[in-house]
């Protein structure tokens, strides 16, 4: 489980969390919805080790991350990032094979295919559409074997076609024991896919 305990957080003077807690188990998948500002990403941001809470811990499956190295701490939970920046020109297959061996799935091929990405295997990802860009960022975080897959608006760029392929991904993440933490505005097109819903005010 990952458990977020009385977090408090603030940017300069806006405070975003105020004795916030949540939680994430093996085997649900969790949308996470709010107006901008309300902190989703910053959520995904603390559990990821980027941020730390002034106040408050999170624990992923009883450990304390705070005192987690970063690669103990990536083989707990995998982040596809809002919009990942490209900016080398490095080609789909090349970055999917840039995660060490022992860090991988045992077989990509399913979800990338299912992400429509069997045909650009060979293309420099600079050259990609954003929707296709952003494919290639969930396909870089189902890359890594990980307990826990936290995933920020990984439909904002996508079609229906798109859109259904990833949710029917996070089916198959939730069937074999993962927790997926999914950030959408999207609330009401999708919240019925969803174990939960936490909304942020």
């Amino acid at each position: 489980m990952i458990n977020a305990i009385s977090l408090s957080f603030s940017r300069g003077n806006q405070q975003i969390y105020t004795d916030f807690s949540a939680y994430l188990d093996k085997g649900e998948a969790v949308l996470l919805t709010g107006p901008n500002g309300t902190g989703k990403s910053t959520l995904i941001s603390l559990i990821g080790g980027l941020l730390q809470p002034q106040l408050g811990r999170i624990e992923i499956d009883g450990k304390d991350i705070a005192k987690l190295s970063s690669a103990a701490q990536a083989k707990l939970r995998s982040i596809a990032p809002q919009r990942r920046s490209f900016t080398l020109a490095f080609t789909v297959s090349e970055l999917l094979h840039a995660l060490p061996k022992k860090m991988r799935v045992a077989d990509s091929s399913k979800f990338v295919a299912k992400l429509g990405l069997s045909d650009l295997l060979s293309k420099k990802v600079t050259e990609l559409s954003i929707g296709q860009q952003e494919r290639v960022s969930l396909a870089l975080a189902l890359n890594q074997e990980a307990d826990y897959y936290l995933l920020d608006e990984p439909f904002s760029a996508q079609d229906l076609h798109s859109t259904q392929m990833i949710l029917e991904i996070i089916d198959e993440l939730r069937a074999n024991k993962k927790g997926v933490l999914v950030i959408s505005h999207n609330q009401d097109a999708i919240s019925k896919y969803f174990d939960r819903v936490i909304s942020l005010a």
